[in-house]
């Protein structure tokens, strides 16, 4: 799971024009601005009124990452944050940042909030506000089908690829030297694949929101061997304090839950329901 920061190193600003889905999980639609009672609700309620400036780093399929045209945001992430921006009456912008210093920026008022495959910890939940989980994880570990590694132990002496300042990450430096392991570490999730794709590492230990996108897509090239029986889930963060913002988030994302939206868009981005029983 992604985790941790260390400065704020904010990337590519890019205004999407209410990326909303709604109940019809449908990212990328134009929305109009909020009218009415709709915009005396959210007036004040973001660092822009009308506006959710949503966090993300773009580029950790299936949460979120490009299309192929290079340019355009697509993911489960990128779903989910266009329907709690139509639920609350508001277009959403989403503002692609670099992982190392993404949640310093939700500190200093540069997005209001952050939705990126964010663990929740509770180191997080004593320095920010965080919201229920929306969709369960754990970490997994990948290896090609032809693979002689089949457990966790039988790393030893071969090597792993994570994306660096994560869980992931953190699970293996702390645990790398007993199991043997040569650890790679990258910046992009999507290097840690494409290594293994080349050869040059014998495995890829991540996310399983991750791993469900590619055992999806090449399920005949992959498999997982190990899973943590430690439930990672993912959160919505926001600065200390913003109350008033983290509680519309969390109607939304109720309402998105019990209206079957957040089904929906897993179901599309997962291939199976990974938020089923977390808001019950």
């Amino acid at each position: 799971m992604k985790k941790k920061l260390v400065s704020v190193l904010l990337a590519a600003v890019m205004a999407m024009a209410a990326v909303g889905c709604g109940n019809n999980a449908s990212a990328g639609a134009e929305g109009e601005a909020p009218a009415g009672d709709a915009a005396d609700a959210s007036s004040g309620l973001t660092i822009k009124d009308g506006v959710l400036m949503v966090a993300m780093e773009i580029g950790y399929p299936p949460m979120e990452y490009f299309d192929e045209d290079g340019s355009t945001p697509i993911g489960f992430d990128v779903e989910v944050a266009g329907a709690i921006a139509e639920e609350l009456g508001l277009e959403v912008e989403l503002v692609d940042t670099a992982w190392d210093g993404i949640f310093a920026g939700v500190d200093t008022d540069k997005y209001d909030c952050v939705i990126s495959c964010v663990s929740l910890t509770d180191d997080r939940k004593e320095q920010f506000n965080m919201t229920k989980p929306y969709v369960s994880n754990h970490t997994v570990l990948i290896v090609p089908e032809d693979s002689e590694i089949d457990s966790l132990e039988a790393l030893n002496g071969h090597s792993t690829a994570v994306q660096a300042e994560t869980t992931a990450d953190d699970y293996m430096k702390e645990h790398g030297a007993e199991l043997g392991v040569e650890l790679f570490q990258y910046d992009k999730v999507l290097n840690c694949f494409d290594d293994l794709k080349a050869g040059r590492t014998d495995s890829v230990f991540t996310d399983s929101v991750v791993a469900a996108y590619y055992l999806g897509e090449e399920s005949s090239s992959y498999k997982t061997v190990w899973e943590n029986e430690e439930l990672e889930p993912i959160s919505i963060c926001l600065k200390k304090g913003n109350d008033a913002l983290t509680e519309k988030i969390e109607e939304a994302l109720d309402a998105l839950y019990a209206d079957g939206t957040l089904k929906q868009i897993a179901e599309k981005h997962f291939g199976t329901d990974l938020t089923a029983g977390l808001r019950d």
